[in-house]
């Protein structure tokens, strides 16, 4: 009764792990180019139950399960749909890559392309940071006619200016998120001809509500299970405690 105690009360804590990450997911559904997040979970190692006789060998009757906890938690990558925005600045990666800016703690990469030019030329990112191109900090002019090809390649006034830095990696499970819709590694960064930038168009994210709010009914189903094992493991040791160990 003991290990159902212990059992029951790591698989409440795992779905609720599981809940938290879902409502993240939610609240993101409108963010830019958002990546959901997806939890693992594993069992405990399995111990093998043995029925002990007087005068006989060990007799198997089955294994025992001791509980469940979080094993992973990954960034799903899978592609968003596109929205048409009509802004210029506005960019939408189809296909690999991320787009680079330039901030305070050093280099990072993003999917979203919501950009503006801030007082000095430069295209920014919501945050302000500074988005980088092939030549250096991506400038262009305020308030001229700005157009950016399939390849990234600016134009300001059908002149070409520079390009728009696009870099990929060998390994997305070590990429993480930092905030503002940013990620970090310590992988070195990669060329990459394997997408297309629409002008114009933003990403959106890959969160798939009525699966969220599926997987939202399962971890609850599944908190409620276990905590209803543990309650009825207590009357059971409640009943053993008072009733069959008192003395008559």
């Amino acid at each position: 009764m003991i290990r159902g105690l212990y059992s029951s009360a790591t698989g409440m804590l795992a779905n609720e792990v599981k809940m938290d990450n879902i409502s993240n997911n939610l609240a993101n559904t409108d963010t830019t180019a958002f990546k959901r997040d997806r939890i693992i979970k594993e069992t405990f190692p399995e111990m093998l139950l043995h029925r002990m006789e007087k005068g006989r060998n060990p007799v198997e009757i089955g294994s025992l399960n001791n509980g469940v906890a979080v094993d992973e938690k990954f960034i799903d990558f899978t592609q968003g749909g596109l929205r048409e925005t009509g802004s210029q600045y506005d960019l939408a990666i189809e296909g690999d890559g991320f787009f680079v800016v330039d901030t305070p703690d050093g280099v990072r990469y993003t999917r979203d392309g919501n950009f503006t030019v801030d007082q000095d030329g430069l295209i920014v990112n919501n945050s302000g940071y500074p988005v980088m191109g092939e030549e250096g900090l991506l400038q262009t002019i305020p308030g001229e006619n700005v157009s950016i090809d399939d390849n990234g390649t600016v134009y300001v006034n059908d002149l070409e200016v520079d390009t728009v830095q696009i870099v990929d990696f060998d390994d997305y499970t070590d990429l993480n998120k930092v905030g503002e819709n940013l990620y970090e590694t310590d992988q070195a960064v990669q060329a990459t001809d394997d997408y297309r930038l629409a002008q114009g168009y933003l990403e959106g994210s890959n969160i798939q509500i009525v699966n969220e709010m599926v997987s939202m009914i399962e971890a609850t189903r599944h908190y409620e299970t276990n905590q209803k094992a543990i309650q009825a493991a207590d009357m059971t040791l409640e009943k053993a405690v008072n009733q069959v160990g008192r003395l008559r």
